[in-house]
C-alpha cells in the first residue's frame, strides 16, 4: 500500500528546498509530521533534473527505510531553464500526489510530493529502489527478452486502466497535458542534425529536416487516435525491475507524463532500448502480446494493420526524443548512450519506412 503526504500549498513555495543539503532534519520532520534526529546527503547527480540520496535517521522509534531519493530542480542552468519552460518537475510532483496511487503499474513509493507557483518550485521524496530489492535492467542482460514481454503487459494494464482519458478522467486531473509540443524539440532536433549529420546516415538527416520544417503536423499526426495516460518517456533508462516482486517492471520519471496513443510508449521503447536485431525479430510478437493485453483490459483493438501503420508512424516520437537527448551532450545521460539511441532510433525508421510513411501523411512536401 503506497502511502502519500502532499501538503504543499502555493503560499509555501519559498520554503521548498531548492538543494539536497536544505532537506534538514527540520524540515522534513515538518511535511511528514514524524520527528527525524538527523539527514546526511550520501550521493547527488544531475539529469533532466536534480537528484540526491538521502541517509535518513528517524527519531522517536518511527520505522521508515533509511534512505531516501530526492527530485528536485537541476543545478545546471541550462538545464533548470528548459525543466521551467516545460514543467517537467511540477508535472512529475502532481503525478506522484495524485495519480500514482491509482496506477495499476509498478511505480516507485512516493512518502512526499510538493509544488509551488513556479514551474522551478518541486520537490519529490521517493523510495530507494535498490534498498528496495530493485534493478535496473540493461539491453544486454541474457533475460531482456522475457522482461520486454513483462513489459508489453504492463504498458496494456497502464494504458487500458486509463483508456478513453478525456472522457473518464481529464476532469480530475486537467493538469496532464498532451505530450510536450514546445519549440524546445524543434531547436533541439536542429543542434542534434548540425552536430551529428556528418556521423550519421543520410535516413538521419532527412528525418530531421522533415521534422523541424513540419514540427507542428508530425506533432498532431503522432497524437492521433484514442488517448490513454502514458509515460511519455519508456525507454530502459526509466525503467526498473522489482526482484521481491517476480521481477516485474516498474515505471520512474513520470516528468513527461501526459495522455496520448498509448502505442506511443509501445514504439518508444522497442524503437529506441532493444538491439535491431531482437527488434526487428520479435517485435510483431510483441505487439500482438501488447494487444492482447489492452483486450484482456476491455480495450477495442483495431486491425493489425493499423496498429503496425500506426506504430511505424510511432517511430518518430522515438527518434526525436533521442535526437534531442543526445543534442544537448551529457546534460541528460552520457554522450555515449545517446549516440547509441541515435541509432537504434534511426535503424528502426529506416526498417520500418517512417520517412516515406511521415511524407505520404504530410501530403509529400518538397522538404
Amino acid at each position: 500500500m503506497h502511502e502519500y503526504n502532499h501538503s504543499m500549498t502555493e503560499p509555501q513555495v519559498n520554503a521548498l528546498p531548492a538543494t539536497p543539503e536544505a532537506i534538514t532534519a527540520g524540515w522534513l520532520a515538518r511535511v511528514l509530521d514524524v520527528p527525524v534526529e538527523s539527514v546526511e546527503v550520501l550521493e547527488r547527480h544531475s539529469g533532466t533534473t536534480g537528484r540526491a540520496l538521502l541517509r535518513v535517521v528517524w527519531g522517536g522509534g518511527v520505522q521508515r527505510p533509511g534512505r531516501l531519493f530526492a527530485k528536485l530542480p537541476p543545478p545546471d542552468a541550462v538545464q533548470a531553464r528548459m525543466v521551467s519552460s516545460t514543467d517537467m518537475g511540477r508535472r512529475e510532483a502532481r503525478f506522484y500526489a495524485g495519480l500514482a496511487p491509482g496506477a495499476p503499474v509498478r511505480v516507485p513509493r512516493a512518502y512526499w510530493s510538493g509544488w509551488g507557483t513556479e514551474p522551478s518550485g518541486y520537490l519529490i521524496l521517493l523510495e530507494d529502489l535498490a534498498g528496495s530489492g530493485c534493478d535496473f535492467p540493461r539491453g544486454s542482460d541474457p533475460a531482456i527478452l522475457d522482461y520486454v514481454r513483462m513489459l508489453m503487459d504492463e504498458l496494456a494494464r497502464l494504458h487500458a486502466h486509463f483508456h478513453d482519458w478525456p472522457l473518464r478522467f481529464a476532469a480530475r486531473s486537467p493538469w496532464v497535458g498532451p505530450s510536450m509540443r514546445n519549440d524546445w524539440g524543434r531547436r533541439l532536433v536542429q543542434v542534434g542534425l548540425e552536430t551529428f549529420r556528418d556521423e550519421a546516415s543520410r535516413e538521419f538527416a532527412q528525418l530531421g529536416e522533415l521534422y523541424v520544417a513540419h514540427m507542428e503536423v508530425c506533432n498532431e499526426l503522432m497524437d492521433r487516435g484514442p488517448h490513454t495516460l502514458i509515460h511519455g518517456d519508456c525507454h530502459l533508462g526509466n525503467l526498473f525491475r522489482d526482484r521481491c516482486n517476480g521481477d516485474r517492471p516498474g515505471f520512474l520519471d513520470w516528468a513527461c507524463v501526459a495522455h496520448g496513443p498509448g502505442l506511443r510508449d509501445v514504439a518508444y521503447f522497442l524503437c529506441n532500448s532493444i538491439a535491431p536485431e531482437l527488434r526487428r525479430r520479435e517485435e510483431r510478437a510483441l505487439l500482438e502480446r501488447y494487444r492482447a493485453g489492452l483486450a484482456a483490459g476491455g480495450v477495442a483493438v483495431p486491425p493489425f494493420e493499423e496498429t503496425w501503420r500506426d506504430y511505424r508512424l510511432l517511430a518518430l516520437a522515438s527518434w526525436v526524443s533521442a535526437t534531442a537527448t543526445a543534442a544537448v551532450g551529457g546534460r541528460m545521460q552520457p554522450l555515449r548512450i545517446g549516440l547509441r539511441a541515435i541509432e537504434r532510433t534511426t535503424a528502426a525508421a529506416q526498417d520500418l519506412g517512417t520517412l516515406s510513411l511521415l511524407r505520404a501523411e504530410l501530403g509529400n512536401p518538397a522538404v
